[in-house]
């Protein structure tokens, strides 16, 4: 199949109609599939263009929520570029779509195939990425609530250094991405020589853009969730409200990212190994790669279902510039007779 960034010419061997992320792929078997293989392939299309759809409006939502909040919190900045690299990367996803439709014929070019590559490959590494930071920011806020690195600015060059990491990450993708001729068609896909380059190729993509952040973030919402059960019996029964939602946030982000992620690293790496795949693990293959795709649709989702404040920001938008008619803040008046001004659009809770 599939999504170009993903597909991997491999000239040592003779490959099938469809050839994955680092995989040589012969389709051809003796035993009964229980749909045909050009039928389910042609599936594919119709399934990125409604996961294009709904995560483009999606991350729009998001990103319009955080750009017109005056008063932005450390956590805004964190999901304001997940959803931008999650928008960048869906803009291209229509190319790849025509390429599938095409029967993955590549009419753009070779430039335009780096670049599809490029943003595709890189998404992988800036959204995991994010997440990594989110999830050690996310750590610092409960567990040092009054560090002083912990705000706007630093937060702002964290998330550059990420994206830069990312760009540099994607060098080996920049070299080995290339339109390929193959049987009368110009394909869009990674030129790796033999089994050697495509072994190494799938560890270094595994290793940094699953296993190393995994490892990371499973460690740090393991402390914070270690800090806030310890906070329980210590403090009264009103934190284990905030105990439930930073509990509940722990489990989301790390179920959405083993859900969608696990998969397609695991085949990955089988993959390696597997030198005539039967029809099933290109089923299963394929699956597991628009599984992936799909975290870029389900994390804004996640977000707008999920965190209050964006709901109220988008919810209350109308009602907030109605109130700004007449006052551009409202006045809290505290039982001590005093009074706090209030931004009405921020509102921030815990993520």
């Amino acid at each position: 199949m599939i999504i170009n960034s993903s597909d991997i010419f491999c000239n040592y061997e003779e490959i099938g109609n469809f050839t994955n992320n680092s995989s040589c792929v012969n389709t051809t078997q003796s035993s009964p599939s229980f749909i045909d293989l050009a039928t389910f392939m042609h599936i594919f299309p119709s399934i990125y263009g409604i996961l294009c759809t709904i995560g483009v409006i999606a991350n729009g939502l998001v990103i319009y929520a955080v750009a017109t909040c005056k008063k932005k919190i450390v956590s805004d900045i964190y999901v304001l570029n997940l959803a931008v690299a999650d928008m960048l990367f869906l803009l291209v996803m229509p190319f790849n779509i025509h390429q599938l439709v095409r029967d993955r014929q590549w009419v753009f070019g070779n430039f335009m195939c780096k670049a599809v590559v490029v943003v595709d490959v890189s998404n992988q590494f800036t959204t995991v990425g994010i997440v990594t930071v989110l999830c050690i920011d996310r750590y610092i806020a409960i567990v040092h609530p009054t560090s002083e690195k912990r705000t706007i600015q630093w937060t702002i060059i964290i998330n550059i250094l990420v994206w830069v990491g990312s760009f540099l990450l994607t060098v080996p993708v920049m070299i080995y991405a290339m339109v390929v001729r193959k049987r009368d068609l110009e394909i869009c896909m990674m030129f790796l020589d033999g089994p050697e380059d495509m072994y190494w190729y799938t560890l270094y993509q595994s290793i940094l853009g699953f296993i190393f952040p995994l490892i990371i973030i499973s460690t740090f919402y393991s402390l914070t969730l270690y800090h806030v059960f310890r906070s329980i019996r210590r403090v009264k029964r009103k934190q284990t409200v905030w105990a439930k939602r930073a509990t509940k946030t722990v489990v989301m982000v790390i179920a959405l990212f083993l859900v969608c992620w696990s998969p397609y690293h695991v085949i990955q790496v089988i993959n390696l190994s597997n030198n005539r795949p039967t029809n099933t693990f290109v089923y299963v293959y394929n699956i597991s790669i628009c599984l992936s795709y799909s975290h870029s649709c389900i994390n804004p989702l996640m977000l707008l279902i999920f965190a209050q404040n964006y709901r109220e920001r988008l919810c209350h938008r109308k009602e907030l510039r109605s109130s700004q008619q007449n006052s551009s803040k409202t006045t809290v008046v505290k039982t001590d007779g005093s009074s706090v001004a209030t931004d009405p659009n921020c509102r921030s809770t815990a993520m």
